[in-house]
């Protein structure tokens, strides 16, 4: 069963253009669903590589972030910012792989893993907003919100890139997420 094609917002493109990305962002922060179909049906190079970047920036983000709330020696701070950025990335990919497995293995989703990953990748856009947790006013506030925004953003990813209804969705982000939490348990990467 093939799914009917969604013009594109942007017309696939071997060269990166400032105006798309931004403009994929924003959709994809307000939760509009035709850039979800979108990013599912644009398998260009540069799409994918803009995903990883803003998974990138968000894991980039949330390191200055910790590192200019809890300032500790320039050398631990440099690796505390590289360990959230790669730890960022391994997660998403895992995050996708899982989310991908459970929704189409368990829940009979139709995509194929880049039309799921890419969406998943850009939803980390609210990540960018995580250096905001290194303001002391606000830092109590910040990392919550915008950690349930991406969440919520995962839901109409998912939503859009398998063709789930709103509460297959959500069953499985929140199977996965009981999942993932173990298995990051059990490597020891959950504090707390």
């Amino acid at each position: 069963m093939s799914e009917p094609q969604v013009p594109l917002l942007a017309e696939p493109s071997a060269q990166f253009d400032l105006d798309v990305l931004f403009r994929r962002m924003i959709g994809v922060a307000k939760m509009r669903s035709e850039v979800f179909v979108d990013l599912k049906q644009d398998n260009s190079r540069i799409v994918n590589l803009e995903g990883i970047a803003i998974v990138a920036l968000a894991g980039l983000s949330l390191g200055l972030g910790n590192a200019f709330a809890f300032p500790s020696g320039p050398f631990a701070m440099a690796t505390q910012v590289l360990t959230n950025t790669v730890l960022a990335l391994l997660i998403t990919a895992s995050w996708s792989g899982l989310v991908y497995l459970i929704g189409t293995r368990i829940f009979k989703g139709v995509t194929d893993f880049p039309g799921l990953a890419r969406p998943i990748f850009f939803s980390l856009t609210p990540g960018l907003l995580f250096v905001l947790s290194s303001i002391a006013e606000i830092r109590q506030f910040v990392s919550p919100i915008v950690a349930a925004w991406i969440i919520i953003i995962n839901v109409v990813a998912l939503k859009h890139s398998m063709g789930f209804s709103s509460q297959k969705s959500m069953v499985t982000v929140i199977v996965g997420a009981w999942i993932m939490i173990f298995a990051l348990n059990i490597l020891g990467l959950l504090s707390g």
